[in-house]
């Protein structure tokens, strides 16, 4: 119900009704005013007040005027939103303003009636049918002229006329995009509200999110995407994309944008909504609770609906996609959905039914990575945000420093963190302190100040603080078991059950809670301030995590988790913490860390704690072997536990049988395998194989699968024909498996053997027969993964073998289609279990770039190399011994293929990256280094720093000299170095000697190779070498052919 305190009675040439807008300013109807330049307004509660017009139109579509009062009229009004009707359907409104009733005394009252949409169509003018029977005679709308037309709570028009001919049940009103389309009226409405109004599909108010943006009562709440406290900056390209999808073709699309925790994917589809609705399309950022219906599938305007956190919102976006593939063809109609990832949910919403599985098959797919692919140096990113900050902070009523605090030392990975780090230098400029704890000491101030009232009054800063760190940790829960889990919280757990009750609601208040369900508190966001929150309280406080051990049930537990490994990332002392809970509580917690070292992208504290669990002996052998039957086969974090479990295992069997000896030492392999170590794996293989030959009766199924794990790893260590000979026999024993006994599993064995020798195949030169092999792997687990959808990692698997061998082909198009398919089963697994699937996941970005580079598809191999350096750098933090390298790898590609600051920052991290290597992983990884040298000299040079760029190609030459003297290696990227300098000589210095000197050391190395190597990078250095030689004999090229500069090859 609209808030009839902000009808208004406009009293000029006659009298009319009004809105209050702002304090100051109100809308009415022109033709109430006449030719008077002023007005008196009274609300209903209020004294009248004189304004003054400053703005009338009354022509062929406009009927309109703003009044600018001489003081407030409302005081603390807020903005209304701007509705218009965007389907056939006719909708409910209410008409609010001043009437004379009785006696002709004049009264506010609503008045109901419906709104045909169509009516608009030919003359801009709405038509009102108004509820009720109207009287005889004389119009019983007088005064209603200027009155307020709302449709859901949002402001559609102004009633201007009573139509004749219709016995007084027609109204007319001038809808609100008329209004808006007038750039005075707008501006006004910006300069007194503050905001830029933007028009809403009024039918569908109640299934939306606001587009108006989110008032900030806390400092942290300026940094929700909802507040758009920060201007939008950036993104040019993407947002491009975006509208183009959005403006191009009828029908209905659908599109996915993924990236990161606090990349800004919520704030680009806000923006993207902004832009459309300036168009005139309906943008819908679709509620959690919304029910689709066919109101969806009537709409008469271009339409984008937006669901963000799409992940957890599967059922009801089906149920959207279904009601709009059926709609008749006609307006463009797209939906575009926002999550950290493509993972599981995808395609579980492909599998929702055919309308959903079809619009996906044909989805577009977006993604954002760090703030190198912003398109702005994030310099400049932060200066504005301090910028806008500064006015929020202003009208939150705290104080603005003159100047604010320096810029973050280390470059920051995402906008979050940007407007984090400039928010608290505006904050504390010159405090020296965290980001986070500069913003969680003004975010206690707002807890104070939300619980002055009894019986809140009388608690401390500290169960306050508890409480809300308490939320974040277990994040939203119904309301009876949010009162229930505050009874084990520290310092809130011992006051009485009313005061308990009060920090209950007080917590639902204090921050926006998840739409729909039954979520009775929201948790501090942005996410990185709240991990930091609870890594520091229960660092310092530790039972308000180990009251929780025995009460959390066991999803709240794992996300409890996750929330702790991502914290302590940011805070110290938290290992400790979790090994007492782990001592206390071992049987209970062992299996739930394994299920949230699952899902972690940063598992660290997790594993620790398992640790513990074997050093310590705190598991019987039952529990262990239970243990290891939870184990996924594939995980990083888990590598070296996994194998030190199953050696105890291995251990505990000695005195078994040989039969189960030999099942122990195959599973020990495996986690052998998983940890890189080959040759022990391929030991431990032929020590299983010895058992079972002396077993007359040893099952045909065991010794397959131990022959397919000595395959496969033969294979590894590049012995190809002795991997065949092997998996030609592992297939034989196979066939014997008993068909009784889980015939899938045997299927999936055979399955996995098919697929390991086909490497085996292709290694020897096969690659038909390689090609087949693969192929039968992939049926064999397509048909598969369609009865267990658990086994979809391995079909992805296959598939990834099939598309390497198809390239080795020569069949670009069919590996690309074919590396996609495993794409997105991997993605998906990776989403759901980073842990174990990353890898994975890693593996097959870095085949699809090649593809991609041999197909030419420059735009397709950025964006897959981006994604692909995002995956490397995740590994590379968790297990640096084994990713670091693939890492830098990825971070070149990226270095060659962007320019300006985003190929400058990859250099960088490629350098930095590549002198850790060097460090502590050897020398043999200084080809590295000098790559890395490299890249970061050509991102220089176009950046204006030609004298930097060429200290750096000198560096780069020296160690790449190195690794080609000592190896032999390396000479693509020594030869690029050497023709760089010499070009810099010949371009900057004109020093020919120089330059003569290092074209010279080119050809010796050009000598030293085979004539068809490096066939780019030779012709280069023949072509620096003729320059040299023309300047040498003082001949002059031809005008319009300079050197080119050293940043690039020619």
């Amino acid at each position: 119900m609209p808030d009839r305190l902000r009808a208004a009675l406009v009293e000029a040439a006659g009298q009319g009704s009004g809105l209050v807008l702002a304090p100051r300013l109100v809308l009415t109807a022109a033709h109430v005013l006449g030719d008077h330049a002023h007005a008196t307004v009274h609300t209903p509660r209020g004294a009248p007040v004189r304004c003054e017009v400053v703005w009338s139109r009354f022509d062929r579509h406009y009927d309109a005027a703003l009044l600018l009062a001489e003081e407030d009229v409302l005081p603390d009004v807020e903005p209304v939103r701007w509705g218009t009707l965007v389907t056939s359907e006719p909708a409910g409104v209410t008409l609010l303003g001043f009437a004379a009733g009785p006696g002709d005394h004049v009264g506010s009252r609503p008045f109901r009636g419906e709104l045909d949409p169509l009516d608009a169509v030919e003359r801009d003018r709405y038509v009102l049918s108004l509820a009720g029977t109207p009287p005889e005679g004389a119009s019983p709308w007088a005064g209603l002229s200027g009155g307020a037309v709302w449709c859901r709570d949002l402001l559609v028009g102004v009633a201007v006329a009573d139509l004749p001919g219709w016995r007084h049940s027609r109204l007319e009103a001038v809808p609100a995009y008329v209004l808006l389309a007038d750039p005075g009226f707008r501006d006004l409405l910006r300069r007194h509200t503050g905001q830029d109004a933007q028009l809403e599909p009024a039918e569908f108010a109640d299934r939306a999110q606001p587009a108006t943006p989110l008032v900030p009562a806390s400092v942290a709440l300026l940094l929700h995407p909802r507040a758009e406290t920060v201007r939008f900056t950036g993104r040019t390209e993407l947002l491009d994309a975006l509208t183009s999808w959005c403006a191009d073709g009828d029908g209905v699309r659908l599109a996915l944008l993924t990236g990161a925790g606090g990349a800004g994917k919520s704030r680009v589809a806000r923006e993207l909504g902004h832009r459309l609705a300036a168009r005139r399309h309906a943008v819908v950022h679709l509620a959690r609770g919304a029910v689709p219906d066919g109101l969806f599938a009537a709409t008469t305007a271009p339409v984008l609906v937006v669901v963000d956190y799409a992940e957890s919102r599967v059922e009801q976006t089906g149920a959207l996609l279904d009601v709009l593939a059926r709609r008749r063809p006609g307006v463009a109609l797209r939906v575009l959905l926002i999550a950290r990832a493509r993972g599981r949910w995808w395609d579980e919403l492909r599998a929702a039914g055919p309308e959903a599985a079809d619009l996906a098959e044909n989805a577009r797919h977006w993604s954002i990575t760090g703030t190198e692919s912003l398109g702005v140096d994030a310099r400049d990113a932060f200066r504005t945000a301090v910028e806008d900050l500064a006015r929020g902070v202003a009208a939150l009523g705290l104080p603005v420093p003159a100047r604010a605090g320096a810029e973050p030392a280390r470059p920051p990975r995402t906008v979050l963190e940007i407007h984090m780090a400039a928010l608290a230098s505006l904050l504390a400029p010159s405090a020296g302190t965290a980001a986070q704890d500069t913003l969680l000491r003004h975010e206690a101030a707002y807890w104070r100040s939300a619980s002055q009232e009894a019986p809140l009054h009388l608690l401390g800063e500290a169960a306050l603080r508890n409480a809300v760190v308490t939320a974040t940790l277990v994040g939203p829960v119904p309301r009876a078991r949010a009162h229930a889990l505050l009874a084990r919280v520290p310092r809130v757990g011992d006051q009485p059950e009313a005061v308990r009750l009060a920090v209950a609601d007080w917590l639902r208040d204090l921050y926006p809670r998840p739409e729909g369900g039954d979520a009775h508190w929201g948790s501090l966001e942005p996410d990185p301030l709240g991990e930091y929150l609870v890594g520091t309280r229960v660092a310092d406080e530790p039972e308000i995590f180990l009251r929780l051990v025995d009460a959390l049930d066991n999803e709240e537990m794992v996300n409890a988790l996750l929330v702790l490994s991502r914290a302590a990332t940011r805070a110290q002392g938290l290992p400790d913490v979790l090994r007492a809970a782990v001592r206390t509580a071992p049987g209970l917690l062992a299996p739930r860390l394994l299920g949230a070292v699952r899902r972690s992208a940063e598992p660290g504290l997790l594993v620790d704690a398992l640790e513990v669990i074997l050093e310590e002996g705190l598991l019987p052998d039952r529990r262990l072997r239970e243990l290891a039957g939870r184990m996924p086969l594939l995980s990083q974090a888990l590598v070296s536990w996994s194998v030190r479990l199953q050696q105890m295992l291995v251990d505990q069997r000695e005195e078994g049988s040989p039969q189960s000896r030999a099942g122990s030492l195959h599973n020990l392999a495996g986690r052998l395998v998983a940890a890189g170590r080959h040759e022990e794996a391929l030991a431990t293989t032929a020590s299983a194989l010895a058992l079972l030959d002396g077993v007359p009766d040893a099952p045909a199924w065991l010794r397959g699968l131990l022959l397919g794990q000595r395959s496969r790893l033969l294979n590894s260590l590049g012995r190809p024909q002795e991997a065949v000979t092997e998996g030609e026999r592992a297939l034989r024993e196979l066939s014997g498996w008993p068909r009784e006994e889980d015939p899938d599993t045997g299927t999936e064995a055979v399955a996995a053997t098919l697929n390991n020798l086909s490497y085996g195949l292709a290694g020897c030169g096969r690659l038909d027969e390689a090609l087949a092999r693969a192929r039968e792997s992939v049926a064999l687990r397509r048909e598969l993964s369609g009865r267990h959808p658990e086994l979809l990692p391995s079909l992805a698997r296959s598939l990834s073998t099939l598309s390497r061998h198809q390239h080795r082909a020569g069949d670009l198009r069919a590996a690309l289609g074919t590396a996609e398919e495993s794409l997105s089963v991997r993605r998906t697994a990776a989403d759901q279990e980073p842990d174990a699937y990353l890898v994975e996941l890693a593996s097959t970005l870095d085949h699809l770039v090649q593809i991609l580079a041999g197909l030419d598809d420059v735009p397709a191999l950025l964006e897959a190399a981006r994604e692909a350096r995002s995956v490397r750098r995740t590994l590379a933090r968790v297990r640096p011994e084994a990713h670091l390298a693939d890492h830098v790898e990825i971070l070149l590609v990226v270095a060659e293929l962007t320019e300006g600051a985003e190929s400058l920052e990859a250099a960088d991290e490629a350098v930095t990256a590549a002198r850790a290597l060097v460090r502590d992983q050897g020398r043999a990884h200084l080809g590295l280094l000098g790559a890395a040298f490299r890249a970061q000299a050509r991102a220089l040079v176009p950046l204006g720093s030609p004298p930097v760029a060429f200290r750096v190609y000198t560096k780069a030459a020296q160690v790449l000299r190195r690794v080609f003297r000592e190896t032999g290696e390396g000479a693509d990227d020594l030869l690029k170095a050497l023709n760089a300098q010499a070009r810099f000589y010949l371009t900057f210095t004109r020093s020919v000697a120089a330059a003569e000197h290092l074209s010279a050391e080119a050809l010796a190395v050009l000598a030293a190779l085979p004539e068809d190597a490096f066939p780019e990078e030779r012709a280069e250095a023949l072509d620096t070498h003729a320059r040299v030689q023309e300047a040498l004999e003082g001949i002059t090229p031809p005008p319009g052919t300079p050197p080119p500069p050293p940043g690039r090859a020619s």
